[in-house]
């Protein structure tokens, strides 16, 4: 018998165990997404995600598959502005090898417009990183 003069008691659950609780969320559906990956991964070679309007700007995950070296090649962009007019594209590759070795890599396109109306065209390309404005 309740009484309506004091109803009864919700118990809060702590943030601890809601945050526990997301974190095993996030850990399952990220495993139940592999296959999916690696699906991809078996039938193209490779994939790639948009990151803006240069050309080349992209992550790009792709499988490697050659004699003396096995594994994945991963490579992420990020732009620098040097003038209104000039935009740098460094290109940063990191591999995940389980067969051979292979080093890191760095390197930077520039780009130039004659107007903010007109489009991006290549003028050089440096094994370096892109200088800071």
């Amino acid at each position: 018998m309740t009484d309506s003069l004091n109803p009864p008691t919700v118990r809060r659950r702590s943030p601890v165990r809601r945050l526990g609780c997301t974190i095993a969320l996030i850990i399952w559906f990220t495993l139940l997404l592999a296959p999916c990956f690696l699906i991809v991964m078996a039938t193209q070679g490779e994939l790639t995600i948009s990151q803006g309007s240069l050309p080349g700007q992209q992550i790009r995950v792709w499988l490697i598959m050659e004699a003396d070296e096995r594994g994945l090649g991963v490579s992420s962009t990020s732009t620098q502005q040097l003038d209104p007019n000039t935009i740098g594209l460094q290109t940063n590759i990191n591999f995940l090898l389980w067969s051979g070795q292979a080093d890191a890599l760095i390197y930077c396109e520039t780009f130039t417009r004659l107007s903010a109306s007109d489009p991006w065209t290549p003028t050089t390309t440096e094994t370096a990183a892109c200088p800071t404005p």
